[in-house]
Parts: structure tokens; sequence; C-alpha cells
């Protein structure tokens, strides 16, 4: 008997513990890359920046239609005309009107505020961030291209490397 160091090698894919995809939620030119291929990235840091004007504008109109939608809010305010109807002044019908006019007023507004959170949410989504600890990987959009949300590649790939996973495949006889 005599002792033989077998030697075999594979093809192999490593991959961390988790690959995350990232992807922008809204549309753009990249303005800003914070990172570099094989840079460690930490959760919450920025990693791209996509061009925010037009979504600070839209943003800023969401903001004054709330102004506006709270402005005609109290300008309904029907306080005065029922103390009016109360004194038949006004008539029942006068009352309606302005009661309903109050309710389209406070729908208004809560419109307006739901149009505020969406603009600051896509405001947000102009900072890409990294959702947790790891390494970035390749970098196929540079400062200038234009991304969206279907986009076919990701921006890039963070992959979170404190355990490592390696992929290769044998044929049965190797088995």
């Amino acid at each position: 008997p005599t002792t033989v160091n077998l030697k075999s090698s594979y093809p192999a894919t490593i991959k961390g513990k988790q690959d995350i995809e990232i992807r922008p939620q809204v549309s753009g030119f990249i303005t800003k890359l914070n990172i570099d291929e094989g840079s460690m990235v930490k959760k919450g840091q920025v990693l791209f920046v996509i061009d925010p004007v037009q979504y600070e504008s839209a943003a800023r109109a969401a903001k004054a239609a709330v102004a506006t939608a709270k402005a005609n809010v109290s300008t309904q305010e029907i306080k005065n005309k029922r103390e009016l109807n109360k004194k038949n002044i006004i008539s029942d019908y006068d009352l309606e009107m302005a009661e309903n006019t109050l309710a389209s007023a406070k729908a208004q507004l809560a419109s307006a505020e739901a149009q505020l959170i969406s603009a600051n949410q896509n405001l947000a989504y102009t900072r890409v961030t990294s959702p947790s600890d790891g390494v970035a990987g390749t970098i196929p959009y540079r400062v200038g291209s234009l991304v969206s949300a279907s986009i076919a590649q990701p921006l890039t790939t963070v992959s979170e490397i404190g355990d490592m996973y390696v992929y290769f495949s044998m044929t049965e006889k190797e088995l």
C-alpha cells in the first residue's frame, strides 16, 4: 500500500450568504456614484444619487397644494352659517351646500397630503442606499446613465460575505 494525494480542480462560483440586487425605484440620470466595484458598503450608505431636480419640484408643488387645500378648508368652515341658519337668515339648502363644500375641501386636502407623501417618498428614492453591509459587485451604469425601475440589470449587487457559498459541478463518476 502507498499514500496517494488526489488533486482535483473545479470551476466554481463564489457567492455571499445573501446577494441583494440594488435597483432604482424612480427614473432619472445618475448624477453621483459613491462607491467603486468591490468596495465594502455599510447598511444605509448612499450608493447612487439619481437627479433629484424633478422630484424636488414635485415635492414643492405638492407642499403648495397642501397649503392651498388647508386654506380652502379654513375658508369653508361653516360655524357662522349654522348660526345664520338657526336665525333663519340662510336656508337649509344653503347650509347643506356649505357642508358639502366643506366636505369636498377636506377631501381635496386629504388628496393633497397623500400626493405630498408620495412626492417626498420619490424624492427620498433618488438616494439609492444599501440595504445591508457587504461588498458591492459590478457597476454597469455610470454617471450620466438613464435608469428606471424597469431596467434589465441592477445598478449593482451587494453581497453579504460573513458566510460564503461555493457552487461547483461534478460528474456522477467523480462523485
